[in-house]
């Protein structure tokens, strides 16, 4: 059984790959999406041309596509991994605590180490003024007029009656 939160990743993705069409080419492999913006999703090693399947180990849109118009299950697809049991694994045996730092024992070669930065350089060009969002946080915010009070329009735009200031 899957987490909580791979359940509704893979019922979200679920959901949106039923809008795709799809059609088997060969017995391992099958086309999905729409017009010219399409995938290939290839189950002889579980893998999809948007390389998300590959990456995440987890059913993307077409390979959720695929597996239905082939009557796969979809766990069967999904890494052990995102499962209940596999996370009650991992953390089922006793985690010690660390003892106080002037109690550790550090060999000579490792103290007598110095550490330096690493050879980094930044890339050039001007730097991202705002961080990407992950695929698993919403992209919209609904703006808040403040002349009216509206949603979905800022001041400079609002055609509403001004909103009596409230006390």
């Amino acid at each position: 059984m899957l987490s909580l939160r791979m359940e509704n990743e893979l019922r979200t993705t679920f959901e949106v790959g039923t809008r795709l069409r799809a059609h088997g080419l060969t017995e391992q492999l099958t086309q999905v999406g729409m017009s010219n913006d399409t995938d290939i999703v290839d189950f002889s090693d579980n893998s999809c041309t948007c390389r998300e399947f590959q990456i995440n180990r987890m059913p993307c849109v077409h390979a959720t596509r695929a597996a239905c118009l082939r009557g796969m299950s979809l766990y069967d697809l999904c890494s052990p991994y995102y499962t209940s049991e596999y996370w009650r694994g991992a953390y089922s045996e006793t985690i010690y605590p660390v003892m106080r730092e002037v109690d550790w024992i550090v060999p000579n070669e490792i103290t007598g180490t110095p550490i330096r930065p690493s050879n980094v350089r930044r890339p050039p060009g001007r730097p991202p003024t705002r961080r990407q969002r992950s695929r698993f946080e919403s992209a919209t915010r609904l703006r808040k007029c403040t002349h009216c009070g509206g949603l979905g329009h800022n001041r400079s735009t609002c055609s509403n009656p001004i909103r009596p200031p409230t006390v």
